[in-house]
């Protein structure tokens, strides 16, 4: 059992590095393209709802570190956190798993969920109007974001999938 249990660690920690890593130099050039929300929907597929949020977690408070703590840390957090609750109930209550196509729709949605859900942590002292405000002035990003995650899913599908078969062939 310990065995299992630290090999899953490491694994924790060699995610959260690469999602770290990946958050902070930025592959492309463009605000809010980056791979981690595709990272996070392709472990929480593979490990689940816990791995995947815990993952979440990590990405985002080391990130931070570098990035800056603020506020946003908080919605920043909620909002993977939603997205790797939506990854979970979707594959617990419809067939994702055997559908691509279905996982690379879920993907793009992911980036405007994650915007959406940080524009309501960050408008929560504000109200209705706050949120619109903040919503109508990201809506771009978020797009981008969707847009990233499109381009970046099937990228990382059969890599991270296949690593991912044989980390867990290898706990078993």
């Amino acid at each position: 059992m310990a065995r299992n249990s630290t090999k899953k660690l490491a694994l924790l920690a060699i995610l959260t590095a690469m999602c770290v890593a990946l958050r902070i130099f930025k592959i492309i050039p463009v605000p809010n393209v980056q791979p981690v929300t595709d990272i996070l929907m392709i472990v929480t597929l593979n490990i689940g709802f816990g791995f995947g949020f815990a993952l979440a977690l990590l990405t985002m408070v080391v990130s931070n570190i570098y990035l800056g703590f603020g506020i946003w840390t908080v919605a920043q957090v909620l909002a993977f956190g939603g997205c790797v609750l939506t990854v979970a109930l979707l594959d617990k209550f419809t067939p994702l798993k055997k559908h691509f196509t279905l996982q690379l729709i879920l993907a793009v949605f992911l980036g405007w969920e994650y915007g959406c859900f940080v524009d309501f942590g960050m408008s929560i002292f504000g109200g209705f109007n706050a949120f619109l405000a903040y919503w109508a002035g990201s809506l771009v990003f978020d797009t981008y974001h969707a847009i990233g995650n499109l381009v970046f899913y099937p990228i990382l599908y059969k890599p991270l999938n296949i690593a991912l078969d044989h980390y867990k062939r290898r706990l078993l």
